[in-house]
């Protein structure tokens, strides 16, 4: 065993903290922060999702290349970078959330001024992520005490990513409603709160030690080299081909659209906390039915891992589930009490999905041993920029999607403070709201799957890329 308790234990807080960070900017509260809170035409949000997410495209692969042709004096290439980013991701996190002027004369201003606060963010936090990823594959060369080490970190993480992503909206909405504050300043607050707060959470994850060190000679020499390394993990290019074929799930992002327009003020009943829900926190309790059994899943990883063969296959398994759960909860559809029915079939697909993440590093980890067993040259720089790249790519093309959906079916935001909601949005919305928010999400499932059918990585084939590694790894330590 070479990772001491005490080192995961920094390891997870740190991480926690990052992922509070993100629960801010990676979920659908983000969408619904530009539409109905900054106040960005639906058709302006699709256009700068999409400035932004090429931006995505060019940056991280150029930082993991850095990443990967760069190592310090220490002999480190990952370690210093968790030391020093989380101050600038935490202030550009909370800048970006200043909505200084709703006029409309104004907007260019404001759109310019979102996109700089917002390039700016990304950039200190691709080079702290692809470090909080990439150090998962140095950790230990035991490749079983590594994935377990992954699978409590995506646990970790994924528990608190979702807590937070669904808390922080309802806890937003009932402050709001219940002092009548202004919802433009306590976004505000909750992003220096979360965002700054949850930032400096994240230095933790500097006491993670980097224990496999690239052999200087071995490293790329080239942003050339590393991209030709990239292509060749094939590995890696077909998990990141159906992550991006996820995207398609836009729906996700539609929830809030669907419960402040289609749903009565007073679904919940009652006065007090209850009448202060409104459309985030009916979005909370939403994805905590649909997502929170996810989480048995997480612990349910290794197992299925091993029920299944490996973890491509229980990829595989995950996406059916969703794809069967959701077709039936789309025609058991939402009126009256029918609404809690189909959210608690959604919530018992989503079990085994808990594990996504987890299977998708633990596939990432074994794709740079295989990368090093082929070529002799390590690539976690590039290959979890790539993962980071297209899970951004992939969350903006969602979020650009589903306000393009708005915008075709003429949606037009209606200020928070209005009293009635329901029956203010076109036909069209009415119709196709309820089949975008449970459909996409299974057609996006489908499209995941067909990637993943062209892996072969046999357990065999593991266990013998480990050991040659290990063999040569002992034999270049003796030569020095």
């Amino acid at each position: 065993m070479y990772i001491s308790k005490k080192e995961k234990a920094n390891y997870y807080f740190g991480l926690t903290g990052q992922n509070i960070v993100y629960s801010l900017i990676g979920g659908s509260f983000f969408t619904y922060f530009l539409t109905d809170i900054a106040l960005f035409p639906a058709i302006a949000v699709t256009i700068m999702l999409v400035v932004m997410k090429v931006w995505d495209g060019i940056n991280d692969p150029i930082v993991g290349s850095f990443v990967d042709k760069h190592t310090f004096k220490s002999g480190e290439k990952l370690r210093p970078f968790l030391k020093y980013t989380p101050l600038p991701v935490g202030a550009f996190t909370v800048l970006m959330f200043i909505v200084f002027s709703t006029k409309e004369s104004l907007l260019w201003l404001r759109i310019a001024y979102f996109v700089i606060m917002y390039i700016c963010w990304d950039l200190a936090y691709t080079f702290q992520d692809v470090a909080v990823w990439g150090i998962t594959a140095c950790v230990s060369p035991d490749s079983n005490e590594r994935d377990r080490f992954v699978q409590w970190a995506r646990t970790f993480g994924s528990i608190f990513y979702g807590a937070f992503s669904m808390g922080i909206p309802m806890v937003l909405e009932i402050v709001v409603n219940k002092t009548g504050s202004s919802m433009r300043l306590m976004v505000v607050v909750f992003a220096f709160i979360f965002g700054l707060g949850g930032s400096m959470m994240s230095l933790r994850c500097y006491q993670a030690q980097e224990r496999i060190r690239v052999n200087v000679n071995n490293q790329q020499e080239t942003l050339r080299e590393s991209f030709s390394l990239l292509f060749k993990n094939k590995m890696m290019l077909l998990v990141t081909a159906s992550n991006l074929l996820g995207a398609l799930a836009f729906g996700n992002n539609l929830v809030t659209y669907f419960f402040k327009y289609k749903i009565p003020a007073n679904f919940l009943g009652g006065d007090g906390i209850l009448g202060a829900i409104g459309a985030l926190g009916l979005t909370t309790i939403y994805a905590a039915i649909t997502g929170g059994p996810g989480f048995i899943g997480m612990m349910l990883a290794d197992k299925m891992k091993k029920w299944f063969k490996n973890y491509v296959n229980v990829l595989i398994f995950m996406q059916v589930c969703n794809i069967v759960v959701r077709i039936i909860a789309f025609f058991i559809g939402f009126q009256g009490n029918r609404l809690w029915l189909s959210m608690l079939l959604v919530g018992i697909g989503s079990i085994p999905n808990g594990a996504t993440s987890i299977a998708q590093t633990a596939i990432f980890c074994d794709s740079i041993d295989y990368m090093e067993y082929k070529t002799g040259k390590r690539t976690e720089g590039i290959t979890f920029s790539i993962q980071t790249s297209f899970t951004k790519i992939s969350s903006g093309i969602t979020m650009g999607l589903s306000t393009l959906a708005l915008h075709l079916l003429k949606y037009k935001a209606i200020p928070d403070d209005a009293a009635v909601f329901v029956g203010t949005q076109s036909a069209a919305f009415d119709k196709w709201i309820w089949p975008l928010v449970m459909l996409t999400p299974a057609i996006a499932s489908l499209c995941f799957i067909v990637p993943l059918l062209f892996i072969h990585y046999t357990p065999e084939e593991r266990a013998k890329v480990e050991q040659t590694l290990k063999e040569r790894r002992a034999a270049e330590a003796n030569e020095k």
